[in-house]
């Protein structure tokens, strides 16, 4: 039974031998009090009444069932003629059931009252299945106009549906029209509970028990007075007393008893040692009727203990009887879950749901296992658990909570409008429920981006709740999605969202994502502005963090570039957000500022931490190859070996930068004058089917390689011999071979074109094809024709010009040599001066006047 029956049945002077106990609420017990089961003051002699009276003695032995067999039999027979008494044995039955547990068959019973006697017991029926809305109207009519022996009890009743639903205050007004010494504790109690302690000081001093149990019951508020006044030790003292000697203790003064002596225990030695007084309840009293409260309160001590231990509930798991196996099973998940033991969790979830299919925890157990799965990134195997709470669900409101909870989970796996179905019937379901779910429907049109039905979404909560931040938050998440997908309407809804709610908590992030969108579009001043005031305001969860992050980006670009504020600004970043998901790029960009700057020891530094903080990061293998770059210039005795080995960790993955490592590979075996190694690394890249970028790289690489061998193997004798001859011609030609590879290559762009026209040149040159060689850098000078015109690569482009310049001039070819002059400074390249200078000077020595 689950409120204050005893005060209720205490009123109908019923025989105390049939008392039970109240329920416990959060810490403390007497959520209600105790029910007498008795016989109505009937005295009936017209038929004979020994099956009743047997029925009502196995009550009172505590046998409700056998009580209700002999009442059943009763019932059923055809001598049951007297009205009065086959009423009388209607009640028993009904309160049997009660008594039994079986409020459900109770409540089917009476599920047309007939007179204000059936009333009360309907809602005692109710209110054993913790359905208090609909108990509490039931009971105050019996207050009312029922009969006079129910008077008080259902007074008391009403008052405890009044608490149940938070309505204490209306509860205290109710019970305080009760003056029996029973109910003056109990209203003692529910000042207790809205901390009016002087006034349940005031009732405490007046109780004058009559009987133990109202000794027992005052001695055990005086503990909680003792509570409330911080005094722990006078506390535990009246708990102690009220344990050691249990005469006269209903079931739930002694589970109140000891949640009392738990907390006075709290409070003067600590949770670690308060808990023993549950457990040994919990080990002792396996079939209490208050067994799951004491699980509830347990749990609740564990919660605030720095290293709970698992295995009391381990050790009651695998232990008989079922009752306690199972809701220590379920209590065991929930302490998993708290300590983030996702995986023994998820097990022991599974196992209660598995070994108690039909609990009454099984709806919170599978939510809590489709939160688990969602949150560990299972979100197929989330779903299906939060579609088993639905089929678990036994009330509009919970079917209502698993609908939200499998759209949430739809909407994290990107099926907005699967998302959308589940929050509409979840409205329509649970009016207490409507909202969230609306707002989350809202969330779900927006990602889908059907604005229309977003309006009616949005429309619908401004009307009901028009002065509710989520709806002021709808239009930013509306501004933040644009925002995300590129919509040029982003700025717009984010402008408007500050302008019209400029004092929302999020008003900042608003702020900030704006000034995003500025920087993105170069309005650099704009979003410095924009951040400044985003300062100024209040940053709500997130914004902070990305507030920061954005202003180290601001102070690296533009024209009041500021490289050492970047580094102050990205290493208190670090410092200040430890596990943000934006230091990989913080750290990427604090490299590339120390590598800019030359330090390349601290830009080794960031580039290979980013790498072992978040090995799976997309820019971890980029930061491998940049700490391997800095490796090599850092020029340290081991900088080129470990340079290798960080390029080989990129190869070993499976990542799409393998073969740029390779390439770098190469290119350190050819700094390193490896040119053959360096050869057959560029022949591995070609046969992997690289992509444009790499194949040209790689060929022309290889080419170099090739020239560069040449060099080196050449006789410094003026008169080479004809084999090493031979030899070079060889080489020289395999390498022109390469780079008209690239030249010709349908993908080339205009650098890699013009790079292996010089070098092309070059090699043509040292073999004395002077005239090949001058027209490969006229190449150079002149782009093809056709397709999109590039400007050129000034590097080669200035190169090739002066290069084939002093050819003809080397030939005396001075108008030639002026035109290939002309055309390098009309150009406008970094050496377009310099080439108008020689030009103007050949022309006056040589007189040569166009």
């Amino acid at each position: 039974m689950k409120f204050s029956k005893m005060l209720r049945t205490a009123a109908l002077t019923l025989d105390s031998t049939h008392r039970r106990g109240f329920v416990i609420r959060k810490w403390l017990p007497l959520r209600g009090a105790m029910l007498l089961f008795a016989a109505l003051p009937l005295r009936l002699h017209a038929q004979d009444t020994s099956a009743v009276d047997a029925a009502e003695q196995a009550m009172t032995a505590k046998l409700p069932e056998v009580a209700i067999e002999k009442l059943n039999g009763f019932l059923a027979s055809t001598s049951a003629t007297d009205g009065t008494l086959v009423e009388r044995a209607e009640t028993d039955l009904t309160r049997a059931m009660l008594d039994s547990g079986d409020a459900a068959g109770a409540l089917a019973r009476l599920d047309f009252p007939n007179s204000g006697a059936e009333r009360f017991w309907k809602a005692e029926a109710l209110s054993a299945l913790d359905r208090w809305e609909e108990a509490g109207p039931l009971y105050a009519e019996v207050a009312a106009d029922g009969p006079a022996n129910l008077h008080d009890a259902a007074t008391i009743g009403h008052a405890e549906a009044l608490r149940e639903q938070g309505r204490t205050p209306e509860a205290i007004t109710t019970l305080s029209a009760i003056h029996t010494t029973l109910s003056q504790l109990r209203l003692a109690e529910l000042y207790l509970d809205t901390d009016q302690l002087e006034a349940a000081r005031q009732l405490l001093a007046k109780a004058q028990p009559a009987s133990l149990l109202e000794d027992r019951w005052r001695k055990y508020i005086e503990g909680r007075v003792y509570l409330a006044e911080d005094q722990a030790a006078p506390a535990q003292d009246d708990f102690e007393e009220l344990l050691g000697d249990p005469r006269g203790l209903t079931a739930s003064l002694h589970a109140g008893a000891a949640v009392g002596l738990a907390e006075a225990r709290i409070a003067l030695n600590g949770r670690e040692v308060a808990d023993n007084v549950i457990e040994d309840y919990i080990s002792q009293y396996p079939d209490s009727p208050y067994l799951g409260d004491m699980f509830l309160r347990l749990d609740e001590i564990y919660a605030g203990e720095d290293s709970p231990s698992d295995s009391e509930l381990r050790h009651w798991a695998a232990d008989a009887p079922p009752r306690r196996a199972a809701l220590a099973l379920y209590y065991e998940a929930k302490s998993l879950h708290r300590q983030d033991r996702d995986e023994k969790a998820i097990r022991a979830y599974t196992e209660f749901l598995q070994r108690y299919p039909h609990h009454s925890f099984d709806f919170e157990a599978s939510m809590q296992l489709g939160e688990l799965y969602l949150e560990t990134g299972h979100i197929p195997t989330a779903i299906s658990a939060f579609e088993g709470a639905m089929r678990y669900s036994s009330t509009p409101r919970e079917r209502a909570r698993s609908e939200i909870a499998t759209g949430n989970a739809n909407f994290a796996q990107g099926d907005f409008l699967i998302a959308v179905e589940h929050f509409s019937n979840a409205a329509n379901r649970s009016s207490e429920l409507w909202f969230q779910a609306t707002y989350d429907s809202a969330l779900a049109w927006l990602h889908l981006g059907n604005y229309n039905r977003f309006l009616e979404d949005y429309t619908a909560i401004s009307q009901r709740y028009p002065e509710t931040e989520e709806r002021h938050t709808l239009l930013l998440e509306e501004g933040l999605l644009q925002a995300r997908s590129g919509d040029p309407r982003a700025a717009g809804t984010l402008l408007e969202f500050i302008r019209d709610f400029p004092d929302n908590r999020r008003a900042g992030e608003a702020r900030v994502a704006l000034a995003e969108l500025e920087f993105a579009g170069g309005n650099l001043d704009s979003a410095s502005q924009l951040l400044k005031a985003a300062y100024q305001t209040p940053l709500a969860s997130q914004t902070p963090e990305q507030a920061d992050f954005l202003a180290i980006f601001i102070a690296d670009s533009g024209a009041n570039r500021d490289e050492d504020n970047v580094i102050k600004l990205g290493l208190d970043f670090l410092k200040k957000y430890p596990d943000s998901p934006l230091r990989p790029q913080v750290r990427m960009k604090l490299g590339q500022v120390y590598f800019q700057r030359e330090d390349f020891a601290n830009a080794e530094t960031q580039f290979e931490t980013l790498a072992q903080e978040n090995p799976s990061d997309p820019l971890a293998d980029k930061a491998l190859i940049l700490a391997g770059q800095s490796s090599v210039k850092s020029m340290s005795p081991d900088g080129t070996k470990h340079a290798m080995d960080l390029f080989d960790r990129v190869v070993q993955g499976s990542g799409p930068l393998r073969l740029y490592a390779r390439q770098e590979q190469a290119l350190v075996e050819a700094g390193r004058g490896h040119e053959k190694d360096a050869a057959i690394i560029y022949d591995d890249i070609l046969r992997s089917n690289p992509d444009a970028p790499l194949r040209l790289a790689a060929l022309c690489g290889k080419a170099d390689c090739l020239v560069a061998a040449e060099d080196a193997a050449a006789s410094p004798a003026p008169s080479p011999s004809v084999s090493g001859s031979t030899g070079a011609d060889e080489a020289c030609s395999a390498a022109i071979a390469l780079y008209d590879q690239v030249i010709h290559d349908p993908d080339v762009t205009g650098p890699w074109r013009d790079q292996a026209l010089y070098k092309k040149g070059r090699c043509l040159d040292k073999e004395g094809l002077a005239d090949q060689a001058l027209a490969a850098y006229y190449d150079v000078l002149n782009a093809p024709k056709g397709g999109k015109q590039q400007p050129p690569d000034f590097y080669w482009f200035d190169k090739a010009g002066f290069d084939a310049a002093a050819m003809l001039e080397g030939k005396a070819q001075w108008p030639g040599a002026i035109s290939v002059l002309d055309k390098v400074a009309r150009a406008g390249g970094p050496r377009s001066a310099e080439a108008r200078k020689r030009a103007d000077e050949l022309r006056l020595e040589h007189f040569v006047w166009d």
